[in-house]
């Protein structure tokens, strides 16, 4: 009678007998070792590995640093890529906010290297529009204040934005924001529109967690419009309420863009 191997055997004898009659296979090894860029990032994706991941995109078409700014405010603004095209097709020449070569660039990228959803990525290897923002949540934040009136410019309205959330605050400020995010996922995206969903949209826990462990600097800007990080006094703590409250009111006075 051949006896049977022990597999639990704490000095793994049963194990080492089977993998002694086992060969690795050329192409196996190839494949592992061919995919070593995935592996680093399998299961793993965060709001930084999506930022290179766009950025390796963004610096393959040579887009210059308008162009780029302009990608993250649309998607910012926009959101979707078929609005986002569809507008800058609608945008009369005289209306049109940048020089022929950046406003072409940015539509072209929009176009070529973009999908709408993260699920359509995985097939066609585009860069899904829908995490954009969340690669610059400071940029996001920005563009929020820049395009919502001064009464509607409040935490209220802010911490229902998702990237809010990917902020450096102080504990009672985050707990603000993950009520935000909860809204949001629970309440305000009641569904979508991807064909090939693959969960319900609702709030998951791991995700604001993610999300919650980014610690972004709020963003603002000089009077010539050079983007800067807004300071917060707690360097090791991150922004207070009464911190966000001030940087939401620096954007009372632009009433037009700065000279």
């Amino acid at each position: 009678m051949v006896k049977s191997k022990n597999y639990a055997d704490v000095t793994g004898a049963g194990v080492s007998d089977t993998l002694s009659e086992m060969t690795m296979s050329v192409p196996l090894v190839n494949y592992l070792v061919s995919k070593r860029e995935m592996w680093s990032t399998f299961g793993k994706m965060n709001s930084h590995l999506y930022r290179k991941r766009l950025m390796d995109k963004m610096k393959t078409k040579k887009l210059a640093p308008e162009s780029m700014l302009m990608v993250w405010a649309m998607a910012s603004v926009i959101k979707s890529q078929p609005r986002i095209i569809q507008a800058m097709d609608d945008t009369p020449e005289p209306e049109r906010f940048a020089k022929p070569e950046v406003w072409f660039a940015v539509k072209d990228f929009f176009q070529t290297e973009c999908t709408q959803y993260v699920s359509a990525s995985k097939k066609n290897k585009k860069f899904p529009v829908v995490n954009i923002p969340t690669t610059m949540p400071g940029l996001d934040i920005l563009f929020f204040c820049l395009t919502t009136e001064n009464e509607e410019r409040t935490i209220e309205n802010l911490k229902i934005r998702p990237t809010f959330s990917q902020m450096f605050l102080q504990a009672d400020v985050q707990t603000v924001a993950k009520e935000g995010y909860t809204i949001f996922w629970n309440s305000i995206i009641k569904g979508t529109r991807n064909e090939d969903k693959v969960e319900k949209p609702e709030m998951r826990e791991e995700y604001y967690r993610n999300s919650e462990a980014d610690k972004y600097v709020l963003l603002s800007l000089d009077p010539k419009a050079k983007i800067i990080p807004f300071p917060m006094t707690l360097v090791d703590k991150g922004y207070s309420r009464e911190e966000v409250e001030t940087y939401l009111r620096i954007f009372d006075t632009y009433a037009s863009a700065p000279t």
